[in-house]
């Protein structure tokens, strides 16, 4: 799940039971109540199920595994050993892979009916023939070749200097980028301090690897992979006519680059803190960094010359060296680099030489041992490209019945079960409580899909033009975006396509989204009992909720506005409470040598222990209104409701992603997901009657909310 932040984003091992706890109050250990000796966990011959539901929930379980021992693996072990990961995916689960799988197929059917409809190209299925059409005509596109890029890369040859780079970098964010182009990346967000008007958000970026560290750290892995990307990159120059021996020498230059790029960008865990990243300096005030580099150029060629002061610059600190760095690079240099990242962000949309070039630097990264079929690959650029016009026909057939309103009545049971349990935080006052519980009852929800589409009125697609399609599809996004600076927020917008398998809190609306494509099994269905549709998609809700209160989160108050709400002495003790996670996960190893970041996974971290205790909270509310026959003979609701949860996570993962991701991604891996946030909740030790010293009943909890 996803939380939207202040910068873009697309996409989350072993037991810590070493963990520190956190006081309730002051974030020192503290040991929990010693309890009695329970009797031993329900064993396999007790477990019958009622239906087909039932038995899909047995069939991923793996019973000769105690569950208060390793419970991701009793949930999911079952699934695990009949499951074999696909070779073209890297991370693949019973939730997000197969869910998304059944997603794709019925995208698949909607775009190749529109194609066989040969609807008038301005309608819905007109342009989503066009579009699906022309990417999947492989033939047409591999007769191209790289000609298609022949007007940018023109432009490229136009830079003799600082004021020409300016002018190019601004005209290709414009015509290709769509903003998250070289050197830096701009995109269009509401201002943190005033949500109600969109600015610009200038941030720091120019590079290929997906994070600094893989410039800069220095072991053997990191090398390696450095060395690979150095010989990727000679590799593809060579479709752009290099001779071999030249495009080595370039690409050794453009890494260098790369590389000092990376030494002057701010690491990733500390861009978290959104008043670290607030400088609403302008047009003007960015200008005045560095007074020798031509901004206006920039703006300029991009389109937007009147942005003013509607801009914030996340890291000033960037902008004052980046200029510099420019200015000692030699021209060769620079005219190669942008050479190769216009051919890097639009390989995907050439020809299958290329595809297959720079698939074989992403097996290198991820572990992929294979390309995803040409038809999957389409749909996911529709989905993220036109997500709101094919999502039109997908929530007709995914998202249909009474699925909306058992959503809502969910949500409700969950936001009040968190109402509930603030008077039980002895660490907060009475004041931020009440401005707490303020925000809670404000939070808006939006559930399956938009009460109003967005309009692609603009946009024009041809039927036999891939490449053109995408970039017209980039342009139409970031114009869409630069058009609304300085004006009034739409409260109804959506920031994902209604078919993706994701979720989000958006903190400048104080607002819960859940698309129409995660509202399916094994996350809901309303065929489930609730028990399994609290432990499912309810944690997702729960967790959502929990990242309006999380370390970024609890900073923007409950309408949006990001400003200091919270007594100082109760934020001090939530910092100490936050301390207690941030050092268990930062202790868990997930490979030999490989880490988590603590500080980079906490709010996502903060967000799955609170998720899971208000979700809980929420099940046994509606249970006690609304009680159910059990699922499965020999399992309890509350037993089901964490089977419910878990298998919604259960995930095949490649070393080399599972190294990835240990870096960039701000979520821990699935297996943490499930075992850390339970193994420190009591509702979870108590359904499966975990023992003390069980390894899934941690010796001192952390708690936050």
């Amino acid at each position: 799940m996803s939380r939207r932040s202040l910068s873009p984003c697309a996409l989350a091992l072993l037991l810590a039971s070493a963990a520190l706890a956190c006081d309730r109050d002051a974030g020192t250990q503290a040991p929990v109540t010693p309890q009695p000796a329970a009797a031993a966990p329900v064993q396999r011959a007790t477990l019958v199920a009622r239906d087909e539901v039932g038995l899909g929930v047995l069939a991923a379980l793996d019973t000769s595994v105690d569950p208060c021992t390793d419970f991701y693996q009793y949930a999911c072990g079952g699934w695990l050993r009949k499951t074999p990961p696909p070779a073209d995916k890297p991370r693949y689960g019973r939730g997000f892979g197969e869910v998304s799988d059944r997603n794709n197929e019925v995208l698949r059917a909607i775009l190749e009916r529109a194609v066989a409809g040969k609807a008038k190209p301005d309608s819905i299925d007109g342009k989503l023939g066009a579009f699906y059409g022309a990417c999947m005509d492989e033939a047409t596109i591999d007769r191209a070749g790289v000609a298609p890029l022949a007007p940018l890369l023109s432009r490229v040859m136009a830079v003799k200097d600082l004021p020409s780079l300016m002018t190019a970098v601004g005209a290709l964010d414009g015509a290709l980028f769509g903003g998250g182009g070289p050197l830096f990346s701009l995109y269009v967000e509401p201002d943190p301090k005033r949500p109600a008007v969109y600015i610009a958000h200038l941030d720091q970026g120019g590079t290929g690897l997906p994070d600094r560290d893989f410039y800069l750290k220095t072991d053997p892995q990191t090398r390696a992979l450095l060395t690979a990307y150095q010989g990727h990159v000679a590799r593809m120059l060579g479709f752009l006519g290099e001779p071999a021996e030249r495009g080595a020498a370039l690409a050794a230059k453009i890494v260098a680059f790369e590389t000092e790029l990376a030494k002057i960008q701010t690491p990733r865990d500390e861009m978290r803190d959104p008043d670290k990243v607030y400088h609403l300096l302008g047009v003007d005030g960015l200008a005045r960094l560095d007074p020798q580099l031509p901004w206006a150029n920039f703006f300029k060629a991009l389109g937007y010359p009147s942005i003013g002061g509607d801009l914030n610059v996340l890291v000033p600190g960037y902008f004052t060296q980046i200029g510099p760095l420019l200015r000692k690079t030699d021209l060769e240099t620079l005219q190669a680099y942008l050479r190769w990242h216009i051919l890097r962000s639009a390989a995907g949309a050439l020809s299958k030489d290329i595809v297959d070039a720079d698939f074989q630097f992403t097996a290198a990264l991820t572990g992929a041992r294979q390309l995803s079929p040409r038809w999957e690959r389409c749909v996911n650029l529709a989905n993220f490209g036109l997500g709101e016009l094919v999502g039109q026909s997908f929530v007709g057939e995914r998202f249909a019945g009474a699925s909306k309103a058992i959503a809502l009545d969910m949500i409700h049971a969950i936001e009040e079960a968190f109402a509930l349990g603030l008077p039980a935080l002895s660490w907060m006052d009475d004041a931020t409580r009440a401005r707490a519980l303020e925000k809670a009852r404000a939070l808006h929800n939006k559930i399956g899909y938009p009460d109003r589409w967005r309009d692609y009125g603009k946009l024009k697609l041809k039927p036999k033009d891939h490449l053109g399609n995408v970039l017209a599809i980039r342009e139409f996004g970031l114009r869409y975006d630069f058009d609304r600076v300085g004006k009034p927020v739409d409260k109804g917008e959506w920031h994902m396509p209604p078919a993706l398998v994701n979720a989000y809190y958006n903190p400048s609306a104080n607002e819960m989204v859940f698309p129409a494509g995660i509202l399916q099994p094994p996350y809901f269905s309303e065929r489930f009992p609730m028990a399994m549709n609290f432990g499912g998609i309810g944690m997702v809700m729960g967790h959502e909720l929990s990242h309006g209160f999380d370390d970024q989160g609890r900073k923007f108050d409950k309408d949006g506005v990001l400003r200091e709400w919270w007594d100082p002495g109760v934020a001090a003790k939530f910092e100490a409470r936050a301390q207690c996670i941030e050092k268990t996960y930062g202790d868990i190893e997930v490979l030999p040598g490989v880490r988590l970041n603590g500080k980079l996974t906490l709010g996502e971290n903060i967000a799955d222990f609170g998720g899971i205790k208000a979700a809980y909270a929420g099940y046994k509310l509606h249970a006690a209104k609304k009680p159910e026959p059990p699922l499965i003979q020999g399992l309890t609701g509350e037993q089901l409701f964490f089977i419910g949860f878990a298998q919604g996570w259960c995930t095949h993962e490649t070393p080399e992603s599972q190294r990835l991701r240990a870096t960039v991604d701000p979520h821990s891996p699935p297996k943490q997901r499930v075992n850390v946030p339970l193994s420190h909740f009591s509702g979870f030790w108590d359904a499966f009657q975990c023992r003390q010293g069980a390894p899934m009943r941690a010796p001192n909890a952390c708690e936050v909310w």
